[in-house]
């Protein structure tokens, strides 16, 4: 009982936390005002925005009520696109807030059952779960909760991820019910998160190599019985992503292959590899619109946008070979994905209410966000963030923590910053290879969060460790200590 009331009190703290910093619980809700994604969601759901032109897209605000319509007939496939048809679900008008709530009731089952399994050796051992949701309160990430895009589906399904991975990193194999606790967050974070959209993918694929790896003993059976649970369970997830992940895919190509295109070529290929026009079947003059994305004016805006409506798919892939070619350049062009994580505040995306009285903004390219209009734009804006190359670093040290634990028997917390900074970098490549440097900032924003998660989960690692043997050098102790990383426990027998 003093478990369950433990995981209770700290899923209430979390989720509480939440709905204030969403202002639910008084004050002004905050949200993410809609650039023009909102609609492929919330058509599907059959919701019509209650403004006058029945438009949320630039209105200077977020945009909370909705009146009802008649559902279009090719939505996103996105678990989003789900989770607001439930929250939507009924009749009469709807309210962005009862999305909010809905989003603050998950989080509050996800943190229960995370905090009661990861009890399983002590209740100090709560700490695991800081990492992912401290960062999951701060504002530039849990206003997204209040939107109609993909992105809360994503930041939701990477918190609960990790929460099944910290649970993983403070239990054992023989701890029956938490360890399938564990596997159980870590599939269903991964399947949310992967399938919210399709640049997120990468959490998908993280989900299910950890349920590959990790063991778990119900009762007294075998010990080769431990070793199944968790592959199953991964065979399970991505034969269960096959279809929708398909699907995804193919309605990116009906809407977006163009755009998707133009985008990887202009604001990425002739920016990053200048020359590189003539080997992509373009003009010579192409070199000038280098940085020009699709939108607002779409490809008749660039020499030689009638070469990529030909054949997007056959030049993108142009594109992808030269880079792979070069390694330095895509480790660079993908270094300046990571950077642009520091803009996860997303200011050209309003955060208060829509009301008769807002004010559009005057322009829509928002190139100071590090969107990417113009040549020049992305890289000046670049060269302006305060710790140029640290998240790059970051995700390095995060890996390399990974590793060390995955080879360790004792103290595998660093799984959580491996997990992370892996997804992290994941989601950073998948967005320069999928779509530029276009919208970069917004589409990297959950590779933020991940960050985050990434550098606390690494104090967590680090810090007692540095204290301990800060310790035994100002003792002149040189044996190994009595207790190890956090909820370790003490070492019995020698060490090995």
């Amino acid at each position: 009982m003093k478990r369950v009331g433990v995981a209770m009190a700290a899923a209430v703290a979390v989720a509480l936390g939440l709905a204030f910093t969403l202002g639910l619980l008084g004050g002004t809700p905050r949200g993410a005002g809609d650039n023009g994604d909102g609609y492929r969601l919330f058509c599907g759901a059959g919701l019509v925005p209650a403004t006058p032109t029945h438009t949320a897209n630039w209105r200077g605000g977020v945009v909370l009520d909705f009146d009802r319509g008649a559902p279009c007939a090719d939505p996103q496939p996105s678990s989003a696109g789900t989770i607001l048809k439930a929250a939507a679900g009924g009749h009469g008008p709807f309210s962005l807030t009862t999305l909010g709530w809905t989003y603050v009731l998950l989080v509050f089952l996800v943190t229960l059952l995370a905090a009661w399994a990861v009890q399983a050796h002590g209740s100090r051992r709560l700490l695991f779960l800081l990492p992912p949701a401290a960062p999951l309160l701060e504002p530039p990430f849990a206003r997204f909760f209040l939107s109609t895009f993909g992105e809360p589906a994503g930041l939701f399904g990477a918190y609960t991820m990790l929460c099944g991975v910290a649970v993983i990193a403070a239990t054992r194999v023989e701890d029956g019910v938490a360890r399938l606790a564990a596997l159980v967050l870590v599939g269903a974070g991964g399947v949310v998160a992967g399938l919210a959209k399709i640049g997120f993918l990468p959490l998908l694929v993280m989900a299910v190599l950890v349920c590959a790896v990790t063991g778990a003993r119900l009762g007294h059976g075998r010990w080769w019985t431990a070793r199944l649970i968790g592959p199953a369970l991964a065979v399970m997830l991505a034969l269960e992503a096959i279809v929708p992940v398909r699907a995804s895919l193919a309605w990116q190509d009906r809407h977006f292959a163009e755009a998707n295109a133009v985008n990887v070529v202009y604001t990425l290929a002739l920016v990053d590899l200048p020359g590189s026009a003539p080997a992509l079947g373009l003009p010579a003059a192409a070199q000038d619109k280098a940085g020009d994305g699709y939108f607002p004016k779409g490809p008749d805006a660039q020499a030689g946008g009638e070469v990529v409506r030909s054949d997007p798919h056959g030049i993108r892939n142009k594109v992808w070979t030269m880079l792979f070619e070069r390694p330095a350049v895509l480790a660079r062009v993908t270094g300046i994905a990571m950077e642009a994580t520091y803009d996860r505040g997303l200011t050209y995306l309003p955060d208060q209410p829509w009301t008769p009285a807002s004010t559009p903004p005057v322009s829509t390219a928002a190139a100071d966000n590090g969107v990417g209009f113009g040549a020049g734009v992305l890289q000046h804006w670049a060269a302006e963030v305060s710790l140029p190359g640290w998240p790059s670093l970051l995700v390095l040290i995060g890996m390399a923590a990974g590793v060390v634990a995955l080879v360790r028997r004792r103290g595998r917390y660093g799984l959580v910053p491996g997990i992370a900074a892996a997804s992290a970098l994941g989601v950073a490549a998948m967005t320069v290879l999928g779509d530029g440097y276009f919208e970069l900032a917004k589409h990297v924003w959950l590779a933020g969060y991940l960050l985050d998660v990434t550098a606390l989960s690494l104090g967590i690692v680090l810090v007692p460790a540095l204290v301990r043997a800060r310790a035994r050098t100002a003792t002149g102790e040189t044996a190994t200590p009595a207790i190890g990383l956090p909820g370790q426990g003490p070492r019995q027998g020698p060490p090995r």
